[in-house]
Parts: structure tokens; C-alpha cells; sequence
């Protein structure tokens, strides 16, 4: 249940921004890119928000386990915080566009680190996870995989088409 809280929370951040750009309307220069990757966040604090019902095969919480667990949560919870938008005034432009180029390093190693989690997650918990074999986790890496590689692009290649790329193959 907290980690649901924890959850919850990250989803108000991309939520709250949301809804601050959109009262903002006209003051907002748009960035596809940026909208994108608000997105991927979202899909991705979903799936792991359901991924966490498999631990209910667990009967003994032990402090790693709880450690690992709360690392996970509070990591999906900053990934989806670096979204945040707060507009102070009523007069703030909010360039969407050089806001991601400023925060692309960031978004993209909070995506990274929580690329690094899941997979050691995966393997951690390959005997706890309900309905899997202790081999699934190699499978569920394997597709971590290319979303480590396209966060990484995004993050550190120069070219916007290659960013594209990256958010889209993600």
C-alpha cells in the first residue's frame, strides 16, 4: 500500500503539470519531445505500478526486499517529478522546448536508473513474482534492454531526430 502512495504521488506530478500548462494555454510553447517522454513516465509508472502486484507472492518482507522495493518507488517517483512545471505567475512564458533541453540529462539518467532497478528487480525477485518461472527475468531484462539504450540516446545524443527516435522507440 505505500508503495501505492509513492506511486500516486509521481502520477500527481505529471498530472498537476499537466494541468498548469494547459491553464496556461497561450503562454506555453509546446514541445513535442517533452510531451512524449510525460507520456512514456506515465505508461511506465503504470506498468510498474501493476508489475508490484506480483510481489504479493512474498510471504516474508525482508529489509533488503523492502529496501529494494521503496529504491524502485522513489526512483519512478523523481523520474516522473523532473515533469514538474510550477508558474509562478500569470505572466511566466513557459518554453517547453529549451525546458527539455535543459532537463533532457536529467529525464533521461532518472529513466536510466530506473532501467538499472527494474532489471536488477527482475532478478532479485525471480523466485518471489507470481505466475513466473525463475528464468522469466532474463526475458523481462532482455526488453528493459532497448529502453536503457534509447533513454541513454536521448540523453546524450546531440542530433533532435535521434531524440526522436529514442522517445519514440521507448
Amino acid at each position: 500500500i505505500l508503495l501505492s502512495f509513492v506511486f500516486a504521488l509521481a502520477l500527481t506530478h505529471l498530472l498537476s503539470s499537466a494541468t498548469e500548462l494547459a491553464i496556461a494555454g497561450k503562454r506555453v510553447r509546446f514541445s513535442g519531445l517533452y510531451a512524449l517522454w510525460a507520456v512514456n513516465a506515465a505508461i511506465l509508472l503504470i506498468t510498474n505500478w501493476m508489475a508490484i502486484w506480483g510481489l504479493t507472492a512474498v510471504k516474508r518482507w525482508t529489509a533488503p526486499e523492502v529496501a529494494l522495493q521503496s529504491l524502485s518507488a522513489i526512483m519512478q517517483y523523481f523520474t516522473c517529478s523532473t515533469f514538474r512545471v510550477s508558474l509562478a505567475n500569470d505572466e511566466d512564458v513557459v518554453d517547453l522546448p529549451v525546458l527539455y533541453q535543459q532537463r533532457r540529462r536529467l529525464i533521461s539518467g532518472a529513466f536510466l536508473a530506473l532501467a538499472v532497478i527494474a532489471s536488477f528487480q527482475n532478478w532479485w525477485d525471480r523466485d518471489n513474482m507470481t505466475g513466473m518461472s525463475p528464468t522469466d527475468w532474463i526475458a523481462e531484462d532482455l526488453v528493459i534492454l532497448p529502453m536503457a539504450i534509447a533513454v541513454t540516446l536521448a540523453g546524450w545524443a546531440r542530433p533532435i531526430w535521434l531524440q526522436w527516435l529514442a522517445a519514440g522507440g521507448m
